[in-house]
């Protein structure tokens, strides 16, 4: 069992989200922009944080309009947690009979699903904010009877256990005897009874051979049992010194971790280590926990969820890139945040979330298989849905219609005449063209793949920028930026990351990776056959005439080069060439010199570059479509 989706509303820097999970579904974006309040709400609605009245929970929890609003009016906060077989039978038995009374079972699909919601509201009668949780059924109401006992709540904790590691973990309380995972760890040992009294005599035995070497602490053994002879008064009492520990439990209690990451380097106890391998152990600590003890202490068929915030803290890039396999490999569901454009750079695409804080709140992005809507059992629905060789499924219980992939147009019409005169027809209406506009931003795994092979590079980079601007090649990326640094608008420090396409993929891919995301982009090409070819497929990916003149531009003159001699840089890009050892270059002719440059493409662009930073004269008369599209980018949404 998993947690396959979970939607929010009201709480901190979210009004409404509904974010689907998978075993390993990693939150990328910004600080502030609402990865932490996903992860608190998952771990509020699966733990007892709101279970004290008066913890937990403030007023500042509340999602708020206007700096205005009162918290004390808002609607409250809402979490619901679902979970869902992903094909039938997935779920152990005992699972579904243990939960029985919350399960809710799919007949047509033969799915078992359970949906627990979390509410917490300003009571005027308690005079506090209120957690209530409850079980929902297919139709999303509140579960009555056997379904809302406590008991349920508590056997579902059980099942899906969630353990938290912020961001700022501290390796001394999580190594200490208190801890969620070590102290656990240590507690469930079990020494056999003899080995622990063997243990005990030699232990007493190391103590009194110490207190023997060193006589100084014998007397003072003595001066401090002047202290028993006050408190004990009739009795005689008595004190002694320790220098090994008492019991067996003691000497558990002061195991700690030592280690050295070299052959020939010196043991040293972890917290003498650096910061990222203290990091990196609190994480395999976990891993530690839930394979030798979770399951004793929850249920055999447990299924823990690890909330876990930036695991790339404090490690070097290639550790940070590495790290993605082994934070896959942890047992149970893991739900990740970071900021780490390295992290992220072999994250499958389709566990991607891209966090943003808009004017809306905080909202998340991913590039899904699948999209789904609320529609009721439609006279006709059912045929539509056999028709569809596989790409429309329909679950009944929940009136959920998925779509695998993009809603063609004779599938949409279709489903449109199945709203025939019910009295839902232009809301219903409504909802159809809504599932049809979302599942035309489907990217297939064929193209996704392609991104995976040549984007890698670059792909943690573009998932934190505000905005994308495509070029054609490094050349066109060198000049790009330095026109832009000196026009005084410096791409990285505005978010704007420079893709040069011909290096990693398709600029189409590109520009349907940006609508998907919805992340706003620009791109400039050469005016050659090939550039406006790019022009041409990035139309024929759905994007209408209108938008691709208002986001495409290419140069007038033909390629970069040409564009360049056009603009009257003849001169520089001859003292250019000479630079680069070119003989002759001042006397050769102008198709001579283009040739060179194109010889010598990255080399003259990077030299180029380096003369548009600092001469503004240069700047102003050179490649209007390159800064056309800079100015543009100010502001763009």
């Amino acid at each position: 069992m998993r947690v396959s989706r979970i939607e929010i509303r009201n709480f901190r820097s979210i009004r409404h989200l509904v974010v689907d999970l998978g075993e390993t579904t990693v939150f990328a974006g910004p600080n502030n922009a609402g990865k932490t309040a996903i992860l608190d709400a998952l771990r509020i609605a699966l733990t007892h944080r709101w279970g004290q009245r008066g913890t937990g929970f403030t007023e500042y929890d509340i999602h708020l309009a206007g700096d205005d609003d009162d918290p004390k009016a808002s609607p409250g906060v809402s979490i619901e947690i679902h979970a869902q077989e992903s094909e039938p039978g997935e779920w152990p038995d005992g699972v579904a009979e243990d939960l029985d009374q919350i399960v809710q079972l799919d007949l047509p699909t033969g799915l078992h699903s359970i949906a627990l919601r979390t509410r917490c509201a300003w009571s005027e009668e308690s005079g506090a904010f209120e957690p209530l949780w409850e079980f929902l059924n297919a139709a999303r109401e509140p579960l009555t009877g056997r379904g809302a006992r406590r008991v349920n709540l508590e056997r579902f904790w059980r099942y899906l256990p969630v353990f938290y590691l912020s961001a700022l973990r501290d390796v001394g309380d999580e190594f200490s005897p208190r801890s969620q995972f070590w102290g656990r760890l240590l507690e469930a040992l079990e020494i056999p009874a003899d080995l622990e009294s063997r243990a005990l005599r030699e232990l007493d035995l190391l103590n009194r051979r110490l207190l023997k070497a060193a006589p100084r602490l014998q007397k003072i053994a003595k001066t401090l049992s002047g202290a028993t002879r006050i408190a004990a008064r009739d009795g005689k009492g008595g004190l002694d010194l320790r220098m090994s520990p008492l019991k067996t439990p003691d000497l558990l209690s002061k195991a700690e971790i030592i280690l050295r990451n070299e052959p020939d380097s010196p043991w040293l106890p972890l917290l003498r280590q650096g910061q990222g391998i203290q990091s990196l152990s609190v994480i395999f600590l976990f891993q530690a926990f839930v394979e030798h003890l979770v399951r004793e202490l929850y249920e055999q068929d447990s299924e823990p969820v690890l909330a876990l915030e930036e695991p790339e803290t404090h490690l070097h890039p290639q550790a940070a890139r590495t790290l993605w396999t082994h934070v896959r490999a942890l047992p149970g569901q893991k739900i990740v945040t970071t900021h780490s454009p390295y992290f992220v750079q072999h994250v499958p695409f389709r566990d991607l979330r891209l966090v943003r804080l808009t004017k809306k709140g905080t909202q998340v992005k991913s590039l899904p298989a699948s999209f789904s809507a609320s529609i009721p059992a439609l006279d006709g629905l059912d045929a539509v849905v056999d028709g569809s060789a596989g790409r429309l499924k329909y679950k009944r219980a929940s009136e959920t219609l998925t779509v695998v992939g993009t809603l063609d147009e004779g599938t949409y019409r279709a489903l449109l005449t199945c709203c025939g005169q019910h009295e839902r027809r232009a809301d219903l209406e409504g909802l159809l063209r809504d599932l049809r506009d979302r599942s035309s931003l489907y990217i297939g795994d064929d193209e996704l793949q392609s991104l995976e092979t040549y984007a890698r590079r670059m792909r943690g980079e573009i998932f934190f920028a505000e905005r994308w601007l495509i070029v054609e090649g490094q050349a066109d990326y060198l000049i790009v930026h330095a026109l832009a640094h000196a026009m005084g608008y410096d791409l990285d420090s505005h978010g704007v990351s420079v893709i040069d396409a011909q290096n990693n993929g398709n600029p189409d891919t590109f520009a349907v990776l940006a609508r998907a995301l919805d992340v706003p982009w620009l791109a400039v090409f050469d005016g050659d056959d090939a550039g406006q070819e790019y022009v041409r497929r990035i139309g024929r990916r759905g994007f209408a005439a209108e938008e691709v003149n208002k986001r495409c531009r290419t140069h007038l003159a033909g390629d970069l080069e040409a564009q360049l001699v056009a603009n009257g840089l003849d001169p520089e890009l001859r003292e250019i060439l000479t630079e680069l050892g070119v003989q002759d270059a001042a006397d050769l002719t102008d198709d001579e010199v283009l040739v060179q440059v194109k010889q010598n493409k990255t080399d003259c662009a990077a030299l180029l570059a380096v003369r548009f930073r600092t001469n503004a004269n240069l700047v102003n008369r050179a490649l209007p479509a390159f800064r056309t599209t800079i100015e543009q980018l100010r502001g763009l949404k």
